[in-house]
């Protein structure tokens, strides 16, 4: 099958191109891409494309980008089709933001596509990766052990197409020559310290004499890889609630197989943290969890990984203890920014308390005259003592919470609402044995907890 062949069937197969498609081409001027606009512009009738146009990112990493710039805007003239191009720094980017040149690259090419497409009106981008370039990016991670790089990437990713996934950098060559493209070698792609190229140059040919076909045995495994992935993602959805927690619950976590267990635990940590672990890391969390004892494990950038009770949780050592106090009266509410929670009180008359036993977020106590001066909302404070419901002896609340399994960092974050110094409940948890309801109560004083849900939940 030749090469435009493979270019069509890979569009139908994958179903790439739509009728009226606006499609903006990742062209860099190299082999690849300048064989891609080659191609999109001889078929571009043919598939019934509306608009083709093309996006050259200048790294200002090499001495003859201003060169290809400058030939893209010329080309783009002589073939009656839109320009876009974009200037930066990449050295002072990758340093800046502490990534390496070709994440860094990634970032802000895709980042200027993004712009286009939002701002000009094309809905698709296509770039020039072939079946070669997925061949490179498994043996790449495969080397460095990654299980997500290794099933490479995919024909179509969102708005992102790959066209030329068919097809291996020989074909592209020998079509490019055949058919007299002018394009540009990039000196850098011979340097081997480079990892990529060392893969190119001399890996890939070593695999190739072991298996020829290696390009398309690859591909086929990337495929089934890509379908096992889609089916894990899907299945971690169910259960989102666990990962959406600031707390990861180990109850709910542990009974499930190890496969869905390091996958939660991945997603909770990138989700709510930012924090994205290696394999070896996330292999070190699932062992500790086998351990039925508190536990502790360092992550970057500051970041503590710890197990107390039955929860993991994330500390930092930017996080700082804030101590807070608010006034709450009687028939009112009080937001505490500090721990994301609304405390409201309402004066109720006293009906059926039995619904109230077992209620976590709702408590109810005898309502007095005196209580109309209000109630304190704080955290606590060193020497707290409280009386548990049931009992007449004063217990130090840091025992409490320790007996509650309240998480060190969780501590000073927990409303207590007190009356005249008296410790009436610890919200959320459990409520004191002062005054209890009984059946003479009039009144009675509900206090309810709330929390209130931030933006991106």
């Amino acid at each position: 099958m030749n090469l435009e062949k493979k270019f069509l069937k890979a569009i139908s197969d994958f179903n790439l191109i739509s009728p009226d498609d606006n499609l903006l081409i990742a062209f860099s001027t190299g082999v690849d891409s300048s064989v891609l606009l080659h191609l999109i512009l001889k078929f571009k009738n043919y598939l019934n494309i509306r608009e083709v146009a093309v996006a050259y990112f200048n790294h200002s990493i090499r001495k003859q980008s201003d060169e290809e710039e400058l030939f893209v805007k010329e080309l783009s003239k002589k073939l009656e089709i839109k320009a876009f191009t974009k200037k930066e720094d990449l050295f002072s980017y990758a340093k800046k933001n502490k990534l390496s040149l070709e994440e860094a690259g990634r970032n802000l090419r895709y980042k200027f596509f993004t712009e286009i497409l939002h701002k000009e009106g094309f809905n698709k981008v296509a770039t020039a990766h072939h079946l070669s370039d997925l061949a490179e990016t498994m043996v790449l991670w495969f080397l460095q052990g990654s299980k997500n790089g290794l099933k490479g990437f995919k024909p179509k990713e969102g708005n992102i197409i790959r066209p030329m996934i068919y097809i291996t950098k020989d074909e592209i060559y020998e079509y490019a020559y055949e058919n007299k493209i002018r394009f540009f070698e990039d000196i850098t792609n011979e340097d081997e310290t480079i990892l990529r190229n060392k893969v190119r140059k001399s890996i890939i040919p070593l695999l190739k004499e072991i298996n020829p076909s290696l390009e398309n045995s690859l591909f086929n495994l990337s495929s089934f890889l890509n379908i096992d992935e889609v089916f894990f993602d899907n299945l971690v959805k169910e259960y989102k609630s666990l990962y959406k927690s600031k707390f990861l619950n180990l109850n709910e976590l542990l009974h499930l197989d190890k496969a869905i267990i390091y996958r939660i635990i991945d997603k909770w940590l990138l989700e709510n943290y930012s924090i994205k672990i290696s394999y070896k890391q996330l292999f070190e969390v699932l062992k500790l969890l086998e351990k039925n004892k508190n536990w502790q494990f360092k992550l970057q950038k500051g970041f503590i990984l710890k197990k107390e009770y039955d929860l993991l949780y994330i500390e930092s050592n930017y996080d700082k203890s804030v101590s807070y106090e608010y006034k709450l009266y009687p028939n009112d509410e009080v937001h505490i920014k500090e721990a994301n929670l609304i405390i409201t009180s309402t004066i109720e008359n006293f009906s059926n308390i039995d619904k109230l036993k077992y209620a976590k977020n709702k408590v109810c106590f005898e309502y007095i005259s005196q209580m109309e001066e209000g109630f304190i909302v704080r955290n606590r404070r060193n020497g707290d003592k409280f009386v548990p419901f049931g009992r007449s002896s004063e217990k130090k609340l840091k025992d409490i919470f320790i007996d509650l399994k309240i998480p060190k960092l969780e501590r000073d974050k927990v409303p207590l609402v007190l009356f005249q110094d008296k410790i009436l409940w610890i919200a959320g948890f459990c409520r004191s044995a002062f005054y209890p309801i009984k059946e003479s109560s009039k009144k009675i004083i509900c206090f309810t907890l709330k929390e209130v849900k931030s933006a991106n939940n």
